[in-house]
């Protein structure tokens, strides 16, 4: 059962909640872990959702309840709200940057104790500014820190390569017989090329030079020092290239931007752009006949989530966010003699 999972990741972290109060979100899909993994670990949690795309109220409350239940050998201290009460803040001792909750600023965060602390649930240099506002949580005193999400009971990075040939299959391509080129200026780069690498035909990286010692994978070839795009030509008519660029809310790719739609198209027979991470340019690219994949995808966030491969790597993430939370609370901020936090 899924349960058994939650469970398991709570105890590899040694994750000790007791007595805290957490403020997080109750979420669509894999994210309804988030809520039970901190009531698994002894917090009282609210959980706070509402209507989106993604799902009602009603649907996102009703999971939550079925995961609940499936957990048979303690009772869960979750209450689940729409609505986001001054006394509800008041009470956490843990607001965790979740998406529901964002962006935590003033008008929320007036009413928390001096004392809370906020997890981001991501690593630090993912930081977005339009998540929360930083000059009041300095102002305030808070303290924040990130999710070390490469901590081996942790390993979210081991999942960025499934989601790679998750996002070619789902474009309608596939990896066998064909070649790929990676263009990357980010951490993500290498975990990306040593899964996709074994499965392809060949792929190409362009990367920071600083990081060309990193992809000392078999079937990886480096071709140049981000954002230069010159492509042997080899490569020219790769079947899709992977980008991934941070910041994530940056216009990456179309005019007057550091990648040139037009040189792209130079350099590639028939250019096909997964959206892995990073904004572009839809208006640009299809003006330029440049095809990509998904057609949508909102400003600073990624064309493909961890979710899309399944709840592993939900579970081990918000465990880890949480966990970076109780680093911050108790000053412990090692787990097996490895950093779970980075502070902010």
């Amino acid at each position: 059962m899924l349960i058994d999972k939650l469970i398991k990741r709570v105890e590899a972290l040694g994750l000790d909640l007791e007595g805290k109060t957490v403020l997080t979100e109750a979420a669509s899909g894999a994210y309804v872990v988030t809520p039970v993994l901190a009531a698994l670990a002894g917090a009282k949690v609210f959980a706070f959702t509402k209507t989106t795309r993604y799902g009602t109220t009603e649907e996102i409350f009703a999971n939550t309840r079925k995961l609940m239940e499936e957990c048979t050998t303690r009772k869960l201290d979750i209450t689940l709200i729409d609505t986001i009460t001054p006394e509800v803040i008041a009470q956490a001792d843990i607001i965790t940057n979740s998406g529901h909750l964002r962006p935590l600023n003033e008008e929320k965060l007036q009413y928390a104790k001096d004392n809370v602390v906020i997890p981001l649930m991501y690593e630090a240099w993912e930081w977005r500014d339009a998540d929360m506002d930083i000059q009041y949580i300095r102002k305030r005193g808070f303290r924040i820190g990130a999710t070390n999400e490469r901590h081996p009971e942790v390993d979210v990075f081991n999942y960025l390569g499934d989601m790679a040939v998750k996002q070619i299959f789902d474009a309608g391509i596939c990896p066998y017989k064909n070649k790929f080129v990676l263009i990357c200026n980010n951490d993500f780069g290498p975990f990306i090329a040593k899964v996709v690498a074994k499965i392809c035909d060949g792929l190409a990286v362009i990367d920071k030079n600083e990081n060309k010692d990193k992809y000392n994978f078999s079937n990886v070839e480096w071709i140049g020092n981000f954002p230069e795009v010159k492509v042997p030509a080899k490569y020219k008519d790769a079947e899709a290239v992977i980008f991934t660029a941070y910041p994530f809310d940056q216009n990456w790719m179309g005019e007057s931007t550091p990648l040139s739609v037009k040189q792209i198209k130079a350099e590639f027979s028939d250019p096909y752009i997964l959206r892995y991470c990073g904004d572009v340019d839809p208006k640009v690219l299809d003006d330029n006949s440049v095809r990509y994949f998904p057609a949508n995808v909102h400003s600073g966030h990624m064309g493909v989530l961890p979710s899309a491969v399944g709840y592993d790597p939900i579970i081990r993430l918000q465990a880890g966010g949480l966990k970076a939370g109780e680093a911050l609370l108790t000053g412990k901020h090692e787990h097996n003699n490895i950093p779970v936090l980075e502070l902010v």
